[in-house]
């Protein structure tokens, strides 16, 4: 026969129970409330990251030209142009001086790009970047992109394609300081401008902002590497120099 408990022994264990429900009750809240936290927090970094990325886009589109970056004489659009406008193919080259694959891409490709150039069946466009700019501790990429904006602007467009050339006849090793101010004055002057039209542009680097504008809306148009070039809008793909090289030359002449 079971023993009755005691008041006391009822009163002590109801306590008890009350204490482990208590208990219970405030842990049930501490997850609850972490809970919330976390879901707040979630919440905070999932607009953070909204608020950024609509900040990033608006940035990334919006135009950095100002009065500084007024373009060229002669410019098309952020290209520098060799050949008629009235050419049937626009061929569209990104480079940049200091690349050594940009190079390579300008001394195969020439002589047969010349020639549709000067049937009139081809305009080049260069879109001279500075992406090469940190490999260096000159801006070399920047200097060379203003100096043939520099020859464009008070030369011409022939003088400025010889001039881009000669730029690529004597490129210096990636991660050099480059050519100096006054070697890109004097092969300027050995391709046909006047010495004293360009020493003050590229000295003080007249269109250094339009060439930054030539950075910034390759890579809106998705541009990321050098060398790159479009037939006609259409990127053409390729994984050797060679490739792109062929490339190039058979879609100029089936256009």
């Amino acid at each position: 026969m079971a023993k009755r408990k005691s008041t006391a022994t009822r009163r002590a264990e109801s306590e008890a129970a009350r204490s482990r429900a208590a208990a219970i009750r405030a842990e049930q809240e501490r997850k609850e409330r972490r809970r919330r936290t976390a879901v707040v927090s979630a919440v905070v970094v999932v607009v953070l990251a909204l608020v950024l990325g609509i900040g990033y886009a608006v940035q990334s589109r919006r135009d950095t030209s100002t009065a500084a970056g007024t373009p060229p004489t002669g410019a098309v659009g952020y290209a520098v142009p060799a050949g008629p406008d009235s050419a049937p193919v626009k061929v569209a080259v990104y480079e940049d001086f200091l690349c050594p694959f940009c190079g390579q891409f300008e001394a195969a490709s020439r002589d047969a790009l010349e020639k549709q150039v000067e049937a009139g069946k081809v305009q080049l466009q260069y879109h001279v970047l500075s992406f090469l700019d940190g490999s260096t501790s000159t801006e070399y990429s920047s200097r060379a992109a203003n100096a043939l904006a520099v020859v464009l602007d008070t030369s011409g467009p022939e003088v400025a394609k010889k001039f881009h050339d000669l730029l690529f006849e004597n490129q210096p090793a990636e991660g050099s300081a480059g050519l100096s101010d006054a070697k890109l004055v004097s092969l300027a002057v050995q391709a046909g401008a006047e010495a004293s039209a360009v020493q003050k542009g590229i000295d003080d680097r007249t269109f250094a902002q339009w060439v930054k504008n030539v950075n910034d809306q390759a890579s809106k148009d998705g541009v990321n590497s050098t060398p790159t070039v479009k037939i006609d809008g259409t990127v053409v793909k390729f994984t050797t120099t060679d490739e792109l090289v062929s490339k190039v030359e058979k879609a100029v002449a089936a256009g």
